[in-house]
C-alpha cells in the first residue's frame, strides 16, 4: 500500500507519496497472496498547467491505462476553468472517473482514494488559502463517493472555514501514532472490547459482563434481559469513545512554520510509515511503502514544483564505500 501525505499552510500545499505498487492475488477463500512489487509508479500528478496537484492510492487503473494516464486525459480535455473552484473541478473529475470506470469495468474499482489540492480563484485582495478535496471509493459500499473537503468546512452562503496542518491516507498507522498520539485502530478495538461483537459465538463485552454481574449481585429489582444488557453496554461504550480519549486538540499552525518545514515534515512522516511497515522485527510478508518518495509543493501564482525523488530507507556503507 501507499502512504499519501498532504500538508496545508495558509499559503502553500505540500504533497508526498511513495511510488511502490504491490500486486496481490486473492484466492477462493479470500486470502491475499503477494505476486510482485513495481517500483517508481507515478502517483503524484500536477494538473491544469501546475495549478492543481493530485495524488492517489489503492487500485492502479480505472479502466484506461494507469490512474495518472486517466487524470491527464481528463485534464487535457477539461482543465481548471477561469473562476472555477477546486471543489467544482473535483466534482467534474469525480463524475468523469466514475463514468469511465462504469463504462469499462462495470463497477467502481475499490479501494481507491484520490486527494486533490489547489488554490481558489484569486480574490480581489490578497490570497485565499488552498483547499484539499478527497475522492474515495471505499470497500464499504455504504460510504458515499462524492468529493469531500479536507481541512476546511464548506458553509452555504459564506466563505469556507479553514484548518491547517497534515492530512494522510493509505498506510497511516505510524503517521497517526506520531501526529495524533494513538493507533487509529485503537477506538474500534476498544469498542469491541467494551461492547462485544454481533457474532453469535463471541463472548460478551466487558460492559455487558458488568451489567450481568450487577444484576446478580445487586438489590432485588426487575431484572434486565440479555438484550437489554447488550444495548446498555453499547450505549455506554459509545459514551466512553465520545469522552475525548481519542481526539487531539487542534493546535493552531505556528506562525514560524515555513514551506521548507512543511516539506521536511511530510518526508519525515513518510519515513515513519516506511519504518513501521518494513523495519519492524515482527514484520511478515511483502514490503509495503517504498520506492522513491514523490514530493511536490504549490504556492500562489506559480506552477507546482516537483522535487527530486527521495529514496526511503538506509543502506549500510562504510567509510571506504564498501559494506561494513
Amino acid at each position: 500500500m501507499t502512504i499519501d501525505i498532504a500538508f496545508k499552510t495558509p499559503d502553500a500545499l505540500v504533497f508526498a507519496t511513495d511510488g511502490l505498487a504491490t500486486v496481490m492475488e486473492v484466492d477462493a477463500r479470500g486470502q491475499e497472496r503477494f505476486l510482485s512489487n513495481m517500483a517508481n509508479v507515478e502517483k503524484l500528478v500536477p494538473l491544469s498547467g501546475g495549478r492543481l496537484l493530485a495524488m492517489f492510492n489503492g487500485v492502479g487503473s480505472i479502466g484506461g491505462g494507469t490512474v495518472a494516464t486517466s487524470l491527464r486525459a481528463f485534464d487535457d480535455q477539461a482543465p481548471l476553468r477561469s473562476g472555477e473552484s477546486v471543489g467544482e473541478y473535483a466534482q467534474r473529475l469525480h463524475t468523469a472517473m466514475e463514468d469511465q470506470a462504469m463504462r469499462r469495468l462495470g463497477a467502481l474499482p475499490r479501494p481507491f482514494h484520490l486527494i486533490l489540492g489547489g488554490f481558489a480563484p484569486p480574490p480581489e485582495e490578497g490570497v485565499d488559502p488552498p483547499t484539499l478535496w478527497s475522492i474515495q471509493w471505499s470497500v464499504d459500499l455504504s460510504l458515499p463517493t462524492a468529493p469531500t473537503p479536507v481541512l476546511h468546512i464548506e458553509e452555504e452562503g459564506g466563505p469556507p472555514r479553514h484548518r491547517f496542518g497534515v492530512h494522510y491516507a493509505g498506510v497511516t498507522e505510524a503517521v497517526a501514532r506520531f501526529v495524533e498520539g494513538f493507533d487509529p485502530a485503537l477506538p474500534e478495538r476498544l469498542a469491541m472490547l467494551l461492547a462485544g461483537t454481533d457474532e453469535p459465538d463471541s463472548p460478551p463485552g466487558l460492559l455487558e459482563q458488568l451489567a450481568q454481574e450487577a444484576r446478580r449481585m445487586g438489590t432485588r429489582a426487575e431484572p434486565l434481559s440479555n438484550e437489554e444488557s447488550r444495548q446498555l453496554a453499547r450505549r455506554y461504550a459509545r459514551r466512553v469513545l465520545r469522552a475525548g480519549f481519542f481526539s487531539s486538540a487542534q493546535e493552531p499552525l505556528s506562525e514560524h512554520f515555513s514551506l521548507q518545514a512543511a516539506v521536511d515534515y511530510c518526508v519525515f512522516l513518510a519515513q515513519c510509515a516506511y519504518a513501521r511497515e518494513n523495519l519492524s522485527p515482527t514484520r511478515r510478508g511483502a514490503p509495503r511503502v517504498g520506492s522513491t518518495l514523490q514530493v511536490a509543493y504549490l504556492v500562489p501564482g506559480r506552477p507546482a514544483h516537483l522535487l527530486a525523488g527521495i529514496r526511503l530507507g538506509v543502506r549500510l556503507q562504510g567509510m571506504d564505500g564498501g559494506l561494513p
